[in-house]
């Protein structure tokens, strides 16, 4: 890992300094269906077009993290099937390194079917295949991948102990961790402590701290709430609500919900929220700065169709950055 990089100076079209990251996590095949209204318990809703697109929120946040400019290896494990060609080959296209994907013989590609409604709300089921093959032993045959990077972005997709192991492994290697909570998994086990940064939406807030509805504690108590689980520093996206920076001291900082035109799918929008978060930190940018840049790209995610067709490239989001300055 290299040492404290020198100020990156203006946010830019193309970064003075490209910060290495290695993300693990799975790579999915969504199917997506497209709903004027999300079916309740025991209701069929019928779709007027069906899509495909690659996905997975590791692959997601790869990409993510390529398009705003950093270097980025990609662990995860696909089939021997065109879904796993058709998952990696937008990671290959963006100059994502793929080389270590696992492809495991006679299991399939990991799938998702996901139904969307009229307001861009979404429903997720989803059936992991290969990426939960990946066990600790391949975690630790990456070694060479920790000592290369800067930070490690690992979200909640893979088997837990896996998920834990490669935060260890990073730690060890001296690599900064982001740890993103999704998808939330009830009576799981706080992450492990000391990483740098935990990213968590306000469903994955409130189950990470015991309670139903993460807006019952005051914004005054959350901060001290927050600190029980041993991370530098929380991030906390919450929709139209803007989000909200913990840092190390406990101290909220706010951060207003970006002006989105139309809404048009939500899928996908904390993926671009973590890529960005984690490319503009390895660059040398800080927490404050990253964040809110990163708030301003996953309003931009959300005016396309599919998880990765949303995803900002650094020259649309220095765009709508500028914009947001002056408005």
């Amino acid at each position: 890992m290299n040492g404290d990089l020198p100020d990156p100076g203006p946010f830019t079209g193309n970064p003075t300094i490209r910060g290495k990251v290695l993300v693990i996590g799975a790579a999915v095949l969504d199917r997506i269906f497209y709903v004027d209204q999300l079916p309740r318990t025991g209701e069929t809703a019928i779709g007027d077009r069906m899509e495909k697109f690659p996905g997975g929120k590791g692959a997601n946040q790869a990409l993510a993290v390529a398009r705003t400019g950093a270097e980025v290896r990609f662990f995860s494990a696909v089939g021997e099937d065109y879904p796993g060609d058709y998952v990696l080959t937008p990671l290959r296209e963006a100059g994502v390194d793929v080389e270590r994907v696992m492809r495991v013989p006679g299991v399939s590609t990991a799938e998702t079917v996901i139904s969307v409604d009229a307001k861009g709300e979404n429903q997720i089921v989803a059936c992991p295949g290969a990426y939960h093959k990946i066990g600790v032993e391949h975690i630790d045959s990456l070694g060479d991948m920790f000592e290369w990077a800067d930070w490690l972005l690992i979200q909640n997709e893979l088997p837990r102990m896996v998920v834990d192991r490669a935060i260890h492994k990073a730690l060890e290697a001296g690599v900064k961790v982001i740890f993103n909570a999704a998808p939330f998994r009830p009576h799981t086990p706080p992450p492990p402590r000391d990483i740098h940064i935990l990213v968590a939406n306000e469903v994955e807030a409130a189950g990470l701290l015991g309670v139903s509805d993460y807006f019952s504690i005051t914004p005054a108590k959350r901060g001290p709430s927050w600190k029980y689980l041993g991370a530098e520093n929380i991030l906390v996206t919450l929709g139209r609500n803007g989000g909200e920076w913990f840092d190390d001291n406990g101290k909220r900082h706010e951060f207003a919900a970006p002006q989105v035109p139309r809404v048009v799918d939500t899928v996908g929008a904390g993926d671009a929220f973590c890529g960005i978060v984690a490319a503009l930190l390895a660059e040398g940018r800080g927490i404050e700065e990253a964040t809110r840049i990163a708030h301003i790209g996953a309003g931009l995610s959300i005016e396309k169709e599919g998880a990765q067709t949303g995803l900002p490239s650094r020259e649309s989001l220095l765009v709508a950055v500028e914009k947001a300055r002056y408005s």
